[in-house]
C-alpha cells in the first residue's frame, strides 16, 4: 500500500519515539511469573532502546564475511577485532535485557526465527541491534486514517518521529514496532571463536561461524495501539 511505504521503511534510530510506542504497547506475551518485578521493569525499560555499538558490532561482522569473500584477510582481521570492541562496549550498555525467546512475537515475513516449538523458555541478554516502525497487518485504510498516514510520513521524511507516532496516535493507527535482537553471550563466543579461525588462517571456518552468529538474530514484536487519551476528570471542591 502505498501510503504506508515511509513507515515501513522508518528505522527507529532514537530511543524518544522507541520510548513513546512502548509506554503504549499491549504486550505480546504475559510477564514470566519466575522473573523479579524489577527485573520485569528493567527489562521493558531497556527493550524500548537500540543498541549503537551493537549495531555497528553486526556491520562489521557482514563486512567481514565479505573480506573473506574478497581474500582479504587482513581486512577480515580488523573487521572482527572492531566487532569483538563493539560487542564489548554493547554488553555494558543499557540496552540489553532479558527475555526468553520463546516469549517473542514473530514480526509478519520476518525470517530467522527458531523452528516451531524449539525457542528456549530461559531467559538470556539479548542486544537490540535494528528497529523498524510498521503499520499493523489489519490496518483498514479508511480515508482519514489514509491522511494520517500520508502527513505522518512527511513527518518521517523530515526525520521527525516523534511527531509522525503523535499523529498516528491521535488518528487511533495502530502499527508495530519490530526490533531485530542478538543473543549477547552466544554472538560473543561466535565472534570470538571467528578471530581465532582467523589468526589460524581457518578462512572457511571463520566464515561459517561469522554466518552462524547472522543467522543467529531473532526478532520481536509490539503492537502499539494508538489511543487518544481520556481526558482527566475534574477536580471536586
Amino acid at each position: 500500500m502505498k501510503v504506508s511505504k515511509g513507515i515501513a521503511a522508518a528505522l527507529l534510530g532514537t530511543t524518544l519515539l522507541a520510548g513513546v510506542v512502548y509506554a503504549q504497547q499491549t504486550p505480546s506475551a504475559p510477564a514470566q511469573a519466575t522473573a523479579p518485578a524489577a527485573q520485569q521493569k528493567e527489562a521493558a525499560r531497556d527493550f524500548a532502546k537500540m543498541s549503537a555499538d551493537g549495531a555497528l558490532a553486526f556491520r562489521a561482522l557482514h563486512l567481514a564475511r565479505v573480506a573473506i569473500f574478497d581474500a582479504d584477510p587482513a581486512a577480515a582481521k580488523k573487521l572482527i577485532a572492531d566487532a569483538r570492541a563493539a560487542l564489548a562496549k554493547a554488553k555494558t550498555d543499557s540496552t540489553v535485557f532479558q527475555k526468553a525467546e520463546a516469549d517473542f512475537k514473530m514480526p509478519q515475513g520476518a525470517k530467522g526465527a527458531a523452528a516451531a516449538g524449539a525457542a528456549s523458555t530461559q531467559p538470556v541478554a539479548w542486544l537490540p541491534i535494528d528497529g523498524q516502525l510498521t503499520l499493523d497487518g489489519d490496518f483498514v485504510a479508511t480515508p482519514a486514517k489514509a491522511a494520517a498516514v500520508a502527513d505522518a510520513n512527511k513527518s518521517l521524511e523530515k526525520g521527525n518521529r516523534a511527531e509522525a507516532i503523535e499523529k498516528l496516535r491521535v488518528a487511533d493507527v495502530k502499527v508495530m514496532f519490530a526490533m531485530a535482537l542478538a543473543p549477547l553471550d552466544k554472538t560473543m563466543a561466535d565472534v570470538d571463536q571467528a578471530a581465532k579461525f582467523l589468526d589460524e588462517g581457518k578462512y572457511y571456518e571463520a566464515n561459517a561461524v561469522m554466518k552462524k552468529a547472522e543467522e543467529g538474530v531473532r526478532y520481536d514484536a509490539i503492537l502499539a495501539t494508538a489511543q487518544a487519551p481520556k481526558a482527566a476528570a475534574p477536580k471536586q471542591n
